[in-house]
């Protein structure tokens, strides 16, 4: 289990470069080909199929991977999902917890009859 977790943190340093690295590359091939750097940020934005929305324009979310919110963003989800990893043996993950309650204020209008909802 030692290896497992030590794999996670591993893997989570690793994908925190990565998100500096890419930061550090748009950023320097902007300042030498802004229209270049367009067409790469353009053409990762195919995985994740973005750029097939119309109403999503390169100039609105197109400057954010080079911008120091993404590298803040992407470490504070890296970090957060640190705590979300499950390993045989160990304990569970600290994951949220769904809440049913009754709600009986939807009534229905027959004489003398009420009726409660679950929701």
């Amino acid at each position: 289990m030692f290896l497992q977790k030590l794999m996670v943190y591993v893997s989570a340093l690793f994908m925190f470069v990565y998100m500096i690295g890419l930061h550090l590359t748009l950023r320097i091939l902007h300042l030498i080909a802004p229209g270049f750097t367009k067409k790469v940020i353009l053409k990762m934005g195919e995985s994740i199929t973005m750029t097939q929305n119309p109403r999503f324009r390169y100039e609105d979310w197109g400057l954010t991977f080079m911008s120091f919110t993404f590298i803040k963003t992407g470490a504070r989800n890296t970090w957060q999902s640190l705590g979300q990893e499950a390993f045989l043996g160990g304990a569970a993950p600290d994951s949220p917890v769904a809440v049913y309650f009754s709600m009986c204020n939807f009534t229905i209008s027959v004489p003398q009859t009420s009726y409660c909802v679950s929701v």
